[in-house]
This record gives structure tokens, C-alpha cells and sequence, in this order.
């Protein structure tokens, strides 16, 4: 029996959650009820013919996963060798690319056929959608009677068009089987067994620390790359660029790993994998023997950009710039020679780290100018929840009773942000440490009481499957199922439909379909707004009574306790907050001082804060901080936070004000307080 990617996608949840409801189902899936049930019946459909029991929903608020179908879902890994593949048409775009870089022969519209399945029309269509989609690559899918379907365009572009589609392919929870059938006619090509066999050596010998999920994906694409050197297609570099990569101790890695694949000994080849490695590997301050790197110093004024974009600092500054150049270094290297990275996360850190977002994108913006790249949303969105994971991290540490690892082969990142996540969410559990699939594998965790995972794991031990970003539903999950792990605690949620009809006996309904919604997530994010507190925007804290407009004043130091004295009055702030800002400013420098004429002043929150505020000064004339005529100042803007992430939504969309420089020119003309105020109102 053939089964669909959808249907195949409710297995592999179903291996991750062991019992849901059908609203459960519907916010995880982005599906409708329909469609969920549509692909319930094609699974029932499949285990009927497994002599397999069926998976009860209709009928029922809870769906019962029987421990029968778990037990063999887990044992034959949701039986994928026994499917007939049914490609999307994003998917046969990508098989065909890869197919056609392989090619050692004229690929007629037949060969096509056969390979997807599909008729001529559709092969003539996903052509041609190919060509649009492949347009900013610079590589083009010809046609001519001589050599067929081939691909026109460079050969360092090519490649970086094989590591996107493999990256877009990876997961599928087909994956392995669809690159087996692109394979099964090429003789000798590597597998992927020994590739990776190969990289954990190396990566014992000369101490690297891969990436485990990309090392996962690069495998992959070596395996394509090697069929392409067999037809002695090589990539070309400048002369002054291989001289100065020859120079980096990744080259002798690089050399290393070209012997033992058996690749052809070209030197511009060992480049490429040179800067491949370097884009793979993660960046290890320890290792500089002759200082920091630019890049490390880059890591060190990003780390104090931020502290001054978003008003707070951090406690351990050596550890976060550590943290961060490890992730930097090889991000560089993508960047430089656009090698793809996929973030599968990346609508949900927008979406849930929407104001972070916007602070870390603004923050980057320069250094992308002074490397010379772009910086993808991808890479912005990964150190987006670097920062966040680290704004998260709890301040206090209670006793706990259970002690936990998480499992997470995607990077730093991800597994920071995992970690804190599931801090903040169970008291009773401490994280102890982060490892690798690989790490898991091979050693014992037997010590410990529980593990998280973001990948499917073979243990004993208890084990919870979580997500680096997750949705309120998939906390209470997660919530739920832990708890009744720890202490035998079994929360049942109410049946939306007895709770409309109660609803419904006193009092007149509207809009079921908007209440139904609202009401299927209402209970966590009560849970979740009482644990985060309220965020406030720019116009709940920047009001008449916290602007001020002065024609001048005698110093800096007067002027930052003027711009301060809104939230003094009001309570918000103690005078010692006013006292640590001057000083912190005298200490550090004019750090405050984030463009022409406008300074963020604030200082920790533990100096003397009661309560999250935020008031505005404007001068017509000038201040010099710190009596330098290379920082005069007009417009001060006063934080006062109480964590390191209440203010942050105010913050991002004072970032977004001041990012526009008519809008900086416009606060210097307006006198009326009353128009400050529709100004911010208009970023609110």
C-alpha cells in the first residue's frame, strides 16, 4: 500500500506523543479537522492491512495511540521500506536537481517519467517551476536534443544549489529511502555509513566539534559530490584566496578528509572542503594562539551592542561572547560562500521572539556591512535564540529533585534554548547538561532521571520529545505527560464541546468557530501571561507624564537625572538607580549613546527598580556625554527593566523608531508633547 507524506508525518508524531486530542493534533499539524481525519483513515487503512488494532477518534475527546501500533512503529521505524514513495511537488523540484547533477548520460523527459512517477505535462511543469525557483542560484535546467535535461551555471553554484535541496529534503521521514533511489545505479558511489565513519574519527583526532545535524547533511551531499568528481568536475578560486586558506589549520583537516574519501588530489578541491569544515565545525575560542580573531572581537562588541540595544547585562559576559563565537565562526563561512542553511524554526522565533527578533536584526546590520555578506533571516533567526535562550535563563536555581539531559544534535542554539525552556517550566528538574546524539551514544546517562530529546532516541531511561521553540499546547503537553511520569499527576482538559453547550444554555453564540479557538488555548496562556507578566508597549510607558521637553541643562549627568525623574516620582525607580546609571556610564564609557544625538540610559534592574518603565527627554540643546564633543546628545530615552525580557517588546519598537532617521529629526522639531505621543502610539 502507498502512503501519503501526511499520513506519514501523524506516524512519526504519533511516535513522539503518545496521546493527544483532536485540537492537540490540529495546532501541532496546522490541519483542519478534516483533513486530520482524512489522514487518520488512510493510517487506520494501513494497519488494518498490518493486522494492526485501529486508532479511535471519532466519537472520543482523547486519541489513544494502542501500545500494539507504538510497539511497532518504534521496532520497524514506521516500516518506511515498505511505502511507495508519493512526492510532493516541492519534493520532486529537489530530486530532480539532484538527480540531474548525478547524471552521467543524456536525461530524456522519460528517464523523468520513471523516476517521479508522474506524467510528461507534470515533468514539463516542475521544470520549468525549477527554473523559477532556482532563478537567485544562478543555475538554470536546460534542454537540448544532444545532451537532454543539464544543468547550466557554475560549478561552485551548482553545489550550493544540491546542499539547498538536500537541506529542504532532510526532513522527510523518507529521506534515506528517496537518496537510495537516486543511487541505486551508480557503481561505486561512497555511502554514507562510511562518511560519517570517517568525520567521527577526525573529529577525535584533531579535537573538532561538529554540528551533529549538519554534519548529518553534509555527509549527504559528499556522497553526490564525490559521483560529480568522478566526472572531474572542480570548482576554481582566486590564487590569493587558496594562499590564504592554505594558511588555516582547517586545510590539513580538509587534506585529511580528501585522502580517506579518496577524492582526486586537486588543490582547489581541498579549498572547498576547507571552507566547508569551516562552516560545519563550531568556533573554539580557546583555540587562538595569537590573540582574538576579528571575528571573536566582532562576538565582543555584538555582545555589548546588545547589552546596550536591550538594556540589560549580563552576569557571566566572558561565557556569553565564548557561547556566541562558537556560533559565529562558522555562520561566517556560510555567509561568505553561501553554503544554505535550513531553519526550520524560523517562523516560530518571529513569531515568539518577535521583539528579540527585531533587536538582533538591527544589531546585525553593520557587521554585515563591514564583513562584506549578507546575513540571512536563517542565520539571524538562530542568533536570535542564542540571545534569547540566555535572556531566559532562570536567575534563581531551586532545589530540585530529578536530574535531566538534553539530547539535541542541531548546535549550541537549540540545545541552550531547550534547556532554559524546560527550566522555566518544571522546578522539580534540574538540566544538568547538553550533549550530541553522538555523545549519547556513546556514553551511559544512567545516572540521570529523565532525558529531553529533539530527535527519537533508543534508551531505557524515561524520555520526552520537545522542540527548541514550542507552542503553548505542546508545553501543556509536555507539562502533562512529565508530571504524570514524576508523580502520577494526570491532567484531563475539557471537552470543548461540553463546554460550548454549557456556554451556549446562557448565552447567545456568535462566532462558535472564534470562541472554539480561543477556548482550546485559553487555560495555558492564562498560565503562560501570570509566568512571563505582562509585556508593555512603547505608548504604555512613554505618556505625558514621563515626556519632558527642556531648553537646556548644565551637563550629562543632569540630564540623565532630569530624563530619570518621571519614573523617581512615580515609584518606579529608587535614587540609587539613578546613581548606578551615571556611574555605570563613567565606568563603561558612553555605551549608552546608540546614534547621533540620541542615548538609551539604564543600568541593572537589582540597582533599584520596582517596576518596569520608560520616560523621554528632549533637549534643544545638546549635552556632551562624558563631556565629549564626539557625544552630544538631545533625545534621552530612560529605561528602567525588571528582568531581562518585560521591556523588550517597548524596546523593539523604539529600535523600530529610531532605526528610521526622519523619525529622529522629527523628535528634535516637535515641541507639544501631545504629537511625541501619536508618534509612539504609531510604533506601538
Amino acid at each position: 500500500m502507498m502512503i501519503e507524506k501526511r499520513p506519514a508525518l501523524l506516524l512519526d508524531h504519533f511516535l513522539k506523543v503518545k496521546h493527544t486530542t483532536m485540537n492537540q493534533m490540529m495546532a501541532a499539524t496546522q490541519l483542519t479537522k478534516r483533513q486530520i481525519s482524512y489522514d487518520l483513515e488512510k493510517v487506520n487503512q494501513w494497519l488494518k492491512e498490518k493486522d494492526l488494532p485501529q486508532i479511535t477518534y471519532k466519537g472520543s475527546h482523547t486519541i489513544e495511540i494502542p501500545e500494539l501500533v507504538l510497539n511497532f512503529l518504534q521496532k520497524q521505524q514506521t516500516n518506511l521500506k515498505e511505502r511507495d514513495l508519493i512526492l510532493t511537488e516541492e519534493e520532486r523540484l529537489s530530486v530532480i536537481y539532484l538527480y540531474l547533477f548525478i547524471r552521467t548520460e543524456a536525461i530524456s523527459s522519460i528517464h523523468l517519467t520513471q523516476l517521479l512517477q508522474v506524467s510528461k505535462n507534470t515533468v514539463i511543469s516542475d521544470v520549468k517551476r525549477a527554473n523559477e525557483l532556482n532563478h537567485p542560484f544562478l543555475v538554470e535546467i536546460s534542454y537540448t536534443r544532444q545532451k537532454g535535461y543539464h544543468l547550466k551555471g557554475t560549478e561552485f553554484d551548482k553545489r550550493v544549489l544540491v546542499m539547498h535541496s538536500l537541506s529542504k529534503l532532510i526532513h522527510v521521514p523518507y529521506f534515506e529511502r528517496l537518496i537510495n533511489h537516486l543511487l541505486p545505479e551508480k557503481n561505486g558511489h561512497l555511502h554514507y555509513e562510511k562518511i560519517h565513519g570517517v568525520f567521527k574519527q577526525m573529529e577525535k583526532q584533531y579535537d573538532l566539534p561538529f554540528v551533529e545535524e549538519r554534519l548529518h547533511q553534509f555527509a549527504y551531499f559528499l556522497i553526490f559530490y564525490s559521483c560529480r568528481l568522478q566526472e572531474r568536475k572542480y570548482t576554481k578560486f582566486h590564487s590569493d584566496e587558496m594562499t590564504l586558506l592554505q594558511k588555516d589549520p582547517m586545510w590539513r583537516v580538509a587534506s585529511d578528509l580528501r585522502g580517506q574519501l579518496q577524492f582526486d588530489e586537486v588543490d582547489s578541491e581541498v579549498c572547498y572542503l576547507t571552507i566547508q569544515l569551516l562552516g560545519l565545525s563550531l568556533g573554539r575560542s580557546s583555540a587562538q594562539e595569537n590573540g582574538p580573531d576579528l571575528l571573536y572581537k566582532l562576538c565582543e562588541q555584538l555582545v555589548f551592542d546588545f547589552e546596550s540595544k536591550a538594556c540589560i547585562a549580563f552576569e557571566k559576559k566572558d561565557e556569553v561572547i565564548h557561547t556566541l563565537y562558537q556560533h559565529v565562526k562558522p555562520a561566517y563561512f556560510r555567509m561568505k560562500y553561501r553554503i544554505p542553511i535550513d531553519n526550520p524554526l524560523l517562523n516560530e522565533i518571529k513569531s515568539e521572539h518577535k521583539e528579540l527578533y527585531t533587536i538582533v536584526k538591527e544589531m546585525l546590520h553593520p557587521i554585515g556591512s563591514l564583513l562584506g555578506i549578507t546575513i540571512p533571516e536563517e542565520e539571524i533567526g538562530f542568533i536570535t535564540i542564542h540571545f534569547g535562550a540566555l535572556l531566559n535563563k532562570p536567575k534563581q536555581v531551586m532545589p530540585k529533585k530529578k536530574q535531566a539531559i538534553v539530547v539535541c544534535p542541531s548546535g549550541i542554539s537549540s540545545s541552550l534554548m531547550v534547556k532554559h525552556q524546560l527550566e522555566s517550566l518544571f522546578s522539580e528538574i534540574m538540566v544538568e547538561k547538553t550533549v550530541s546524539l553522538q555523545e549519547f551514544k556513546e556514553n551511559s546517562f544512567d545516572q540521570y532521571d529523565l532525558i529531553f530529546s529533539t530527535v527519537k532516541l533508543e534508551t531505557t531511561l524515561p524520555c520526552f520529545y520537545v522542540k527548541p521553540i514550542m507552542t503553548p499546547i505542546e508545553k501543556n503537553n509536555l507539562v502533562t505527560e512529565v508530571y504524570q511520569y514524576l508523580f502520577g499527576i494526570q491532567y484531563h482538559d475539557l471537552s470543548l464541546k461540553e463546554l460550548l453547550q454549557a456556554i451556549g444554555k446562557y448565552a447567545n453564540i456568535f462566532d462558535e468557530k472564534g470562541l472554539r479557538q480561543m477556548l482550546s488555548q485559553m487555560t495555558f496562556h492564562k498560565k503562560v501571561e501570570v509566568s512571563r507578566g505582562r509585556q508593555p508597549v512603547l505608548q504604555d510607558l512613554l505618556k505625558d507624564e514621563t515626556i519632558q521637553v527642556m531648553e537646556q541643562l548644565s551637563d550629562w549627568e543632569e540630564a540623565v537625572k532630569v530624563a530619570a525623574s518621571p519614573l523617581l516620582r512615580k515609584g518606579m525607580i529608587e535614587p540609587s538607580y539613578i546613581e548606578a546609571m551615571i556611574e555605570s556610564i563613567k565606568t563603561l564609557g558612553p555605551y549608552v549613546v546608540i546614534g547621533p544625538e540620541v542615548a538609551i540610559p539604564h543600568a541593572r534592574p537589582e540597582t533599584g527598580v520596582n517596576q518596569v518603565g520608560m520616560s523621554f527627554l528632549k533637549l534643544n540643546q545638546p549635552v556632551n556625554f562624558l563631556n565629549n564633543e564626539k557625544y552630544p546628545v538631545r533625545l534621552l530615552f530612560c529605561i528602567a527593566a525588571v528582568d531581562n525580557t518585560t521591556h523588550l517588546k517597548a524596546l523593539s519598537q523604539l529600535t523600530k523608531l529610531l532605526s528610521d532617521k526622519s523619525n529622529i529629526e522629527h523628535l528634535k522639531q516637535l515641541e507639544s508633547t501631545e504629537e511625541m505621543v501619536g508618534l509612539f502610539k504609531q510604533y506601538s
